[in-house]
């Protein structure tokens, strides 16, 4: 019998920041002064951007601005005002070669990617790293030490970190380090004239009575823009209960193919607002709430990225404009209601939406059958404090199905016949069933524990364990989850986590190499590692993602392969197959090397301190791996091999 369990968080719009709502949807909290800053790359020049404040990436908001750089890199970036550094990072990965501008006014402006620093701050990161013998390093330089005038150079652009393709990430923050929209400050090197874009919507019920085309599962609309600019849906919304909207929307800017976020969003029904807000400026602490506030498991399962147009349950920031029902709409009657969403970017360019959502009637009855057919499947899904049970092709003249909930048997009918099955809705804060019978058919739910935000607490199995902190879930959890011979699953992917659980459990087999075994997460046919560490026949490791745990062994070494190991530089190629790349080191005569490291293409590449002192004797490269292996390069400083180009013969 097949069987699947998963849990959706609910959750709502993007947008982390403090919002402000006055005569109008493009009112802002604050003034900003035009001309302070300068734009940093090619100012006075026509720019592009790749990426902007709030555009929605992998587990968080984008801060800042991405800004092309002509597909190359070693532009000039300058100092958009006055400063003095605060702050100099190197990270593998992130922001990659970063600097950090305090300004007289307060605020704080980032430049990231960089290619290299400018002089004397490069020395300075330098002999700082040889101090530290590191590669990756953070310095808070002491206050004064390293001043810049506006429009001086402060470093080259770059492809460092985190960064898919050479540009320059650009920031501005507040005096508490909240981001600011670039955009408000009055760059004229940028110019945009094109409106956002609908692309999806999505309509989902909110509560267990919430219905959509009859059915308790969100339905997926396709907006189609008309001549005159605006969009419609094809057809009407059938809906009845409470119900709420995800959206799939983006900014457009003129001249480039990418897509930003938006700036603002503004839904009415009947011409009454029911929710909008502003972004302008979101705390720095608090991007990670960016997997409360869109449709975590549609994002996970497929990568599109819903923004909730509703105050989701676990939000902790004042950061909308509603009514009552917290933007979420009460469908009670059968009418006919008119619903439009705007939307617009940072330059107050508008686009809208307009459809109708008919009321639809509540229960209606149930087909009547004269037929008894078991049912061909029993799927069951929780979806937030709700648990959805399908029996595919099920048929009785007194259809029912017997939940086994702590030793007691309930019998309910179907809520509803959709797509050929029949569909029972339990509220899990009534009771919670183990497992369901449905005509001959017994499914476990695997439902294990009703796990509440905001405190600590624990689940204990008979061979494996979660301790939740406060601050692990953004709402209440019910916990789903089940050990099967050397994985462990909980709940699924698709369930998001605020913060860190610790996780531990006893595989069926012990491996033979515990110290080389470790926790891996299963995806898409990939094992991403975890980590963790072993406790007798005990694993214990910490998440913040949910989903299918295994264990994997990883015995192979790292793979180094050096290309030049000269008197005047070492470079190479490292990477690993598994586990991934820790750490990595190099001595020459015994002293430590600087060794830079670009982690996408695996390249590494000797800085000497002294780039006048030449390379001599036994180099010694160390590389290991997160599981422990390692691969030790000894050969002696060669010197450069200079290969003769051929002689070309003339054509007659």
């Amino acid at each position: 019998m097949r069987y699947y369990f998963r849990a959706i968080v609910r959750s709502a719009l993007f947008i982390l920041g403090l919002m402000v709502f006055g005569q109008g949807t493009f009112a802002q909290k604050q003034s900003y002064t035009k001309g302070y800053y300068q734009f940093p790359i090619r100012p006075g020049l026509a720019n592009s951007l790749a990426g902007g404040l709030g555009d929605l990436r992998s587990n968080h908001f984008h801060a800042g601005l991405d800004i092309r750089t002509q597909q190359r890199e070693g532009l000039p970036v300058y100092a958009a005002a006055e400063g003095y550094v605060y702050k100099v990072a190197v990270q593998r990965s992130g922001y990659g070669n970063v600097i950090y501008l305090r300004h007289p006014n307060g605020q704080t402006t980032v430049y990231g990617h960089l290619l290299k620093f400018s002089d004397p701050l490069a020395s300075y990161v330098r002999e700082e790293q040889y101090k530290k013998q590191s590669f990756e390093i953070d310095i808070f330089p002491e206050p004064g030490k390293f001043n810049f005038r506006k429009g001086e150079i402060i470093a080259l652009s770059g492809n460092t970190g985190g960064s898919a393709g050479p540009h320059l990430h650009f920031e501005i923050r507040d005096s508490k380090d909240n981001y600011l929209n670039p955009l408000y400050f009055g760059f004229n090197e940028i110019k945009d004239i094109t409106a956002p874009k609908f692309v999806n919507l999505a309509v989902r019920p909110l509560d267990i009575n919430g219905r959509v085309n009859g059915q308790f599962d969100r339905k997926v609309y396709a907006p189609v823009r008309l001549k005159d600019g605006s969009y419609r849906l094809p057809a009407p919304v059938s809906a009845t209960g409470i119900i709420g909207f995800d959206l799939v929307a983006h900014d457009q800017m003129t001249g480039t193919g990418f897509r930003y976020g938006l700036q603002c969003i503004e839904i009415k029904m009947d011409g009454r607002e029911v929710f909008s807000y502003n972004i302008e400026i979101f705390p720095n602490a608090s991007t990670r709430d960016y997997n409360n506030l869109i449709d975590y498991e549609t994002e996970q399962e497929t990568g599109q990225r819903f923004l909730k147009c509703y105050v989701p349950d676990g939000n902790n920031f004042n950061l909308y404009k509603t009514d009552a029902y917290k933007g979420k709409l009460n469908i009670t009657d059968t009418l006919s209601h008119e619903v439009s969403i705007r939307i617009s970017d940072s330059y107050e360019n508008v686009s809208e939406l307009l459809f109708t959502v008919k009321g639809e009637p509540q229960n209606p009855p149930l087909p009547v059958y004269d037929v008894e057919v078991n049912p061909e499947s029993v799927l069951t899904d929780v979806q937030e404090n709700t648990l959805v049970v399908k029996a595919k092709y099920y048929r009785s003249s007194i259809p029912f199905a017997t939940y086994y909930a702590q030793g007691k048997e309930i019998k309910k009918k179907p809520d509803f016949y959709a797509n050929e099955s029949a569909v029972f809705v339990t509220d899990l804060r009534e009771y919670r069933p183990d497992s369901v019978r449905i005509g001959n058919s017994t499914v476990k739910t695997y439902l294990r524990s009703q796990i509440f935000a905001g405190v600590a607490s624990n689940y204990q199995a008979d061979n494996w364990s979660v301790d939740f902190k406060p601050t692990s879930l953004f709402d209440t959890l019910f916990l789903t989850g089940e050990r099967s011979f050397n994985a462990l699953y909980i709940n699924n992917r698709g369930t998001a986590l605020n913060d860190y659980i610790s996780v531990a459990f006893t595989p069926d087999k012990i491996p033979e190499n515990r110290e080389r075994t470790r926790v891996y997460r299963y995806l898409n046919g990939d094992y991403r590692f975890v980590g963790g560490t072993w406790d007798g026949d005990q694993i214990k490791f910490e998440t913040r993602e949910l989903g299918t745990f295994v264990i994997q062994t990883d015995t192979v070494p790292p793979r180094v392969r050096l290309v030049e190991n000269s008197k005047k530089r070492i470079r190479g190629f490292v990477g690993d197959g598994l586990s991934g790349i820790d750490h990595f080191r190099a001595l020459v005569n015994g002293q430590w090397v600087l060794l830079n490291y670009d982690f996408k293409k695996g390249y590494i590449w000797s800085e000497k301190l002294d780039e006048n002192q030449l390379f001599e004797g036994e180099l010694v490269l160390e590389v290991t791996d997160r599981a422990g292996n390692s691969t030790i390069l000894r050969t002696e400083i060669a010197e450069p091999v200079v290969i003769p180009k051929k002689s070309r013969k003339r054509k007659r």
